[in-house]
């Protein structure tokens, strides 16, 4: 269970989406959009230099892959309910990105 610290951000991410779709609370929709555009940074730089997931290649427990998928989905959907349609393609980037340098990172091993 080790993992569960390393989805914290993950899900505070979730709820933060939640949050703005559902409360419609304009502060947070500041951070979400600071947030998602700097994971479309990191996920890009992710993508194109598939070198950079070295940084982080420590021997650490990892959560399961079904997790990511079913928070990086709820987000999307979430966003799509809320009429936050730029966000919510923004995530599906992040999403397919991630799962792409996920992959690539798994076939090179």
């Amino acid at each position: 269970m080790m993992w569960l610290k390393h989805l914290t951000v993950d899900i505070l991410a979730t709820l933060v989406i939640s949050i703005v779709v559902f409360f419609e609370t304009a502060l947070l929709e500041y951070v979400l959009y600071i947030y998602t555009g700097l994971m479309v940074i990191a996920r890009s730089l992710a993508f194109y230099k598939i070198d950079l997931r070295a940084v982080t290649k420590k021997k650490v427990e990892e959560a399961p892959i079904w997790i990511y998928h079913f928070l990086y989905i709820a987000n999307i959907s979430i966003l799509f309910y809320g009429f936050f349609y730029i966000t919510a393609v923004l995530w599906v980037y992040i999403y397919l990105t991630a799962m792409f340098v996920y992959y690539k990172k798994d076939s090179l091993s």
